[in-house]
């Protein structure tokens, strides 16, 4: 709908002030804007730029045909032929309709002039530039974005708790992997608001949330794994207390801006006690216990993927989606990302 007024609005603008100005086909400004306006600022900043130099390679190819063929149909031919084969080598190939029709004026005219030329270059400024600076505008995004990061915390909070409570469970009948489903279409939706967020940003900090989605999907193929080795525990150890601890803990306090450093080095404590445990008695203990040991291993490399991607961010990153310096504390505990407002959520 927004895409729609600002076309609508765009295009009456651009007409209105080519009028104005005394431009003549002052209507071409109007389908120019229409056509500028794309679903995302960086497109349309892109193909405004293209059609400024496709506008001089036609207004170069134009004067050339035409003081040499002439003005008539079969010359607009030639040169239509020249300009669309100039642009595709140019890789400008959606910039060659606006100038198509600009050059038709030429033809109409039978007039080269600098005062036509100037007319249509005006023509094609007013109508490219009113619908970039309209494409420009494109509220909401951080706020969605942001919303969507909170909802995906949210979802892997879930996915953790519920390991945390089934791992010391002996009957886990009821324990399914639907509790992924929701977190993988959360994850696709904001991976598309992530890419989106980008095309309509100029500064190279917008990747960041790119990188957060990158992250926590990658965090979810390891979650499905621990999941996997979960409901294959038959028996329940001294040591599964320990592990269930320490999803619990995971669960509560690996919010967006925790490094997951104080989270590695409680895991290490807990690989310590476990190796200072009595070896097992029986081959079924013996067998439970590997499987502890590896959700162990993998719930270090889901941390160690935080943490990595904590100690890639840039200072400014850090500054605005985290509102701290590089040194944030270790210890974000459940609910700290939800009353922390960054620069972001006010877009």
């Amino acid at each position: 709908m927004l895409k729609l007024i600002k076309i609508a609005v765009g295009s009456v603008a651009s007409i209105f002030l080519a009028d104005v100005l005394g431009l003549g086909y002052s209507t071409a400004a109007g389908i120019i804007t229409l056509l500028t306006i794309q679903d995302t600022a960086r497109e349309t900043i892109t193909i405004s730029v293209k059609r400024i130099f496709a506008f001089l390679l036609a207004t170069l190819i134009a004067y050339t045909v035409f003081h040499i063929a002439g003005y008539h149909v079969f010359a607009y031919g030639i040169f239509l032929f020249l300009f669309v084969a100039g642009c595709i080598l140019m890789r400008m190939g959606d910039a060659v309709s606006i100038n198509a029709v600009l050059a038709t004026h030429y033809l109409l005219e039978k007039d080269m002039s600098l005062p036509l030329i100037g007319n249509e270059a005006l023509l094609l400024l007013i109508g490219a530039g009113i619908g970039t600076l309209l494409n420009l505008y494109m509220p909401g995004k951080g706020r969605e974005i942001r919303a969507m990061q909170h909802t995906l915390e949210e979802d892997l909070r879930r996915v953790l708790m519920r390991m945390a409570e089934y791992i010391e469970k002996e009957d886990r009948s009821d324990y399914t992997g639907a509790c992924f489903d929701k977190l993988q279409e959360d994850i696709a939706a904001g991976t598309k608001q992530a890419y989106a967020y980008m095309k309509n940003t100029f500064f190279q900090e917008s990747k960041y949330f790119i990188s957060y989605m990158n992250m926590r999907e990658q965090q979810t193929v390891v979650l499905r794994d621990i999941y996997k080795k979960i409901i294959h525990i038959r028996f329940l150890l001294p040591q599964t207390e320990r592990v269930s601890g320490l999803l619990y803990e995971t669960a509560v306090s690996f919010g967006e801006s925790n490094n997951a450093r104080e989270l590695l080095a409680k895991l290490t404590e807990v690989l310590r006690q476990m190796k200072d445990s009595p070896l097992p008695v029986t081959r079924e203990e013996f067998e439970d216990r590997a499987v502890l040991y590896g959700i162990l291993m993998d719930l270090e490399y889901f941390l160690q993927l935080k943490k990595e991607f904590a100690d890639g961010l840039t200072q400014e990153q850090v500054r605005r989606y985290w509102g701290t310096g590089r040194n944030q504390s270790n210890s974000c505990v459940y609910g700290a990302d939800q009353a922390k407002q960054t620069e972001l959520t006010k877009e």
